[in-house]
């Protein structure tokens, strides 16, 4: 009875074993001794596409090209002393990671090949994104050295136009002060712009009741603007721990993108619970005509924009405000026409 006991304990086991194998997320086919392909979880068969051959020699998963590798990794495997047991891991097509390991009994003796591949295009993802940020950091500290270097010989130009006004009464070169003035003055703007970019975003995180602070901002904001936004807020006030300066700011960018296309904008706050996090999620909906697909591909590259006078550089912010809130920035056009732009903001 105790020997039955203990053999159903290990079949369970065994059975356990197989299911996990089976469904783990990486790719995982076993090769034995011989050459064999002995196992296939459904990953693996997904990426190499071992269908029917399970059972069959491993080279026939492989084009002829590629048969001397093949048996040099097994001869490798086969022919190694225990001490020099060591996996031999390959990129392939910048997508899965492919780890060869070899399988050994007790005794030390060869008994077969592992082969495990799991995707790493989110990690390539991230390496491209820390490369950018690292060139868009480079970038910032030039544009603030600029913005330094630039705004002192600006006020000189600007001063010069303001004193030349008082001095001239030929309407031409009035017109061309005017000129002057005027191109001065969206220099301006362009600095602070660039300033604004380079600003450090530091949170400051507190307890933020949620449709108070939508409601108390946008009582702050000028009659024609309450006019063109409907804040819809949640259906129960919710304390959060958010940083209120930024949730402001993110605000202040999102209004004026949306507003800058359409007469009407929504926006919708709604708390949503998933399973990698609790979530106050903000979302502005416009009624223009929405972003060009081209457009979409590149939105959070600074100096994108669908505006003549725009730099690019709001949603960049935005997304970092939420970023910084352990969340993320989402924009897409609207089936229904228009633009949305949803910011998730992590409320733990």
């Amino acid at each position: 009875m105790v020997k039955k006991g203990v053999a159903a304990v290990e079949e369970g086991v065994l059975a356990l074993l197989y299911d996990a194998v089976r469904c783990l997320p990486a790719g995982l086919i076993v090769v034995s001794e011989d050459g064999r392909i002995v196992f296939c979880n459904e990953k693996a068969d997904a990426i190499r596409g071992v269908g029917e051959r399970l059972g069959r020699p491993v080279a026939e998963c492989h084009p002829a090209r590629s048969l001397p590798a093949l048996e040099a990794l097994l001869h490798r495997f086969r022919d190694a002393p225990p001490d020099r047991d060591h996996p031999v891991v390959v990129e392939r097509g910048e997508k899965w990671e492919v780890l060869y390991q070899r399988i050994t009994g007790e005794d030390g003796r060869f008994r077969g090949v592992v082969w495990l591949a799991h995707d790493i295009s989110r990690h390539k993802l991230i390496q491209q994104q820390l490369l950018h940020h690292e060139r868009m950091a480079g970038l910032g500290s030039m544009a603030a050295r600029l913005a330094h270097d630039i705004k002192n010989p600006l006020n000189v130009v600007a001063g010069a136009a303001h004193n030349l006004r008082g001095l001239v009464s030929d309407p031409l070169a009035q017109e061309m002060v005017a000129l002057i003035e005027t191109q001065v003055r969206r220099l301006e703007e362009l600095l602070m712009q660039l300033r604004e970019i380079t600003r450090p975003l530091k949170p400051r995180f507190g307890q933020v009741r949620v449709n108070e602070f939508f409601q108390e901002f946008m009582g702050k904001q000028p009659p024609q603007i309450r006019k063109q936004v409907e804040l819809l807020p949640l259906d129960e006030e919710a304390v959060v721990r958010l940083d209120p300066q930024l949730l402001g700011r993110f605000l202040d960018n999102a209004l004026a993108n949306a507003l800058h296309h359409s007469p009407r904008v929504v926006v919708r706050l709604q708390l949503a619970t998933e399973p990698e996090g609790e979530w106050l999620v903000v979302s502005v909906r416009d009624f223009g005509p929405g972003f060009p697909q081209e457009v979409l591909e590149r939105l959070f590259q600074p100096f994108v924009s669908t505006r003549p006078d725009g730099l690019g550089l709001g949603l960049t912010i935005m997304r970092e405000i939420c970023v910084l809130h352990g969340g993320d920035l989402k924009v897409e056009n609207h089936p229904e026409g228009g633009a949305v732009v949803t910011g998730r903001f992590a409320t733990r």
